[in-house]
């Protein structure tokens, strides 16, 4: 009986120890940027000195930026909200006309053409 007690409180105690999420694909930026997760996708946000270029991928395969409508929502530092259209620029690229401001808050928001099916990620302009 001791012995089923044990194994009892084992398993008990090995049920409640944490154990890390396995995420479908890398979580390395492929273009140098910072990503975050939004449920499966993963977007990539690269700034470069006049425009912002957002990336999109899941499980660590291209999804063509050519299948979404996107924007970009930004909220100054002042609070100020604006918001900036995305452009697909071939494979699963995203261009912005502009690049906001330092210390601005910034929202990727991206919808499926099919399906309608919304993905966002925030992130915060350095």
């Amino acid at each position: 009986m001791t012995r089923i007690r044990d194994l009892a409180l084992a398993f008990t105690a090995l049920s409640l120890v944490p154990t890390a999420a396995l995420a479908h694909g890398s979580m390395k930026p492929s273009h140098g940027g910072v990503v975050q997760m939004s449920g499966e996708i993963m977007v990539e946000l690269v700034t470069r000195p006049k425009v912002l270029e957002i990336y999109v991928t899941e499980e660590d395969e291209p999804i063509p930026a050519s299948g979404f409508d996107g924007a970009l929502i930004v909220t100054a530092a002042d609070g100020a909200k604006s918001k900036l259209a995305l452009s697909p620029a071939g494979g699963n690229k995203f261009t912005s006309a502009s690049r906001p401001p330092s210390g601005a808050k910034v929202v990727v928001s991206l919808t499926a053409k099919a399906g309608g099916a919304k993905t966002f990620a925030t992130f915060r302009m350095k």
